[in-house]
């Protein structure tokens, strides 16, 4: 298993954050698309210029992209279904542009309305997509990419996708992976139960800690356990994911969490 880092984490540009993670040491990271440099507006397209630059520069620091998260919506975008349909498939070609071996989507992402994703579940309908999702999966096969479904709920009281049996459900109908946020997960269940249903369609595992509402460097003792359970998925790799860290956090984040995975499997 291989420690990736967050371009989220670092900060700033994605360019900048690369840069920052080649300087650290880490070979692997995942590329937080962001609104301003995915450029949609009303051209309705992707910003490729700006993506095959990024790969460039990512070839010329040997850094790998393990995974590319789809960018946040704002709400004028999540009122309109067309425009979800142009981010979905356009996050699609970023992700594939950069050479990703997975795209990972939120349930505001890929689902109409909470309202209708809680009848899908209640009345066993088919999964309420947003119009272009089938292309979107299509884009992601077609570029040897894997879509995962990130565990998520936004309000108190909506469980959304954070639910061992709903995300179960979810994912063997839309036949997709799952990108754990393991703190998240861990304040649902325990993580035996989370693999135990959901264990072979993990793609990605998010690593972080919570302390008094911010999002830091993973350290605590429970992750030798926690990491020597994932180990025995088939999860190839786990990103660290801390928002609030510094890099000289991050950087001791990952040494204390390397010597708790193994690195004979080439992602």
């Amino acid at each position: 298993m291989q420690i990736a880092i967050s371009t989220e984490s670092l900060g700033g540009d994605s360019t900048t954050a690369i840069q920052e993670a080649a300087r650290l040491g880490f070979q692997t990271v995942e590329v937080n698309l962001l609104p301003a440099e995915f450029d949609y507006g009303y051209r309705r397209r992707t910003n490729a210029r700006f993506y095959r630059a990024l790969r460039k520069e990512l070839d010329r620091l040997n850094l790998r992209v393990w995974s590319v998260t789809s960018p946040p919506l704002t709400q004028e975008q999540m009122f309109f279904e067309r425009a979800r349909k142009d981010i979905l498939m356009s996050a699609a070609i970023a992700a594939g542009i950069l050479g990703a071996q997975v795209l990972v989507v939120k349930p505001a992402d890929i689902f109409t309305s909470e309202m209708n994703f809680e009848s899908y579940l209640r009345d066993s309908l088919a999964p309420p997509v947003v119009e272009g999702y089938d292309e979107a999966w299509v884009q992601a096969v077609n570029r040897r990419m894997s879509m995962a479904l990130r565990n998520h709920n936004h309000w108190v009281g909506a469980l959304l996708t954070n639910e061992v049996d709903r995300l179960h459900k979810v994912t063997e109908d839309l036949a997709i992976g799952w990108a754990m946020d393991v703190p998240r997960a861990l304040q649902r269940n325990d993580l035996n139960s989370w693999l135990a249903k959901n264990g072979d369609r993990l793609a990605v595992a998010y690593l972080y800690d919570q302390e008094e509402g911010r999002q830091c460097a993973p350290r605590r003792p429970e992750w030798k356990t926690w990491l020597a359970t994932l180990g025995q998925t088939r999860l190839k790799c786990a990103v660290i994911s801390a928002v609030d860290a510094t890099t000289e956090e991050l950087a001791q984040s990952r040494d204390f969490l390397l010597p708790q995975v193994s690195t004979e499997r080439d992602i």
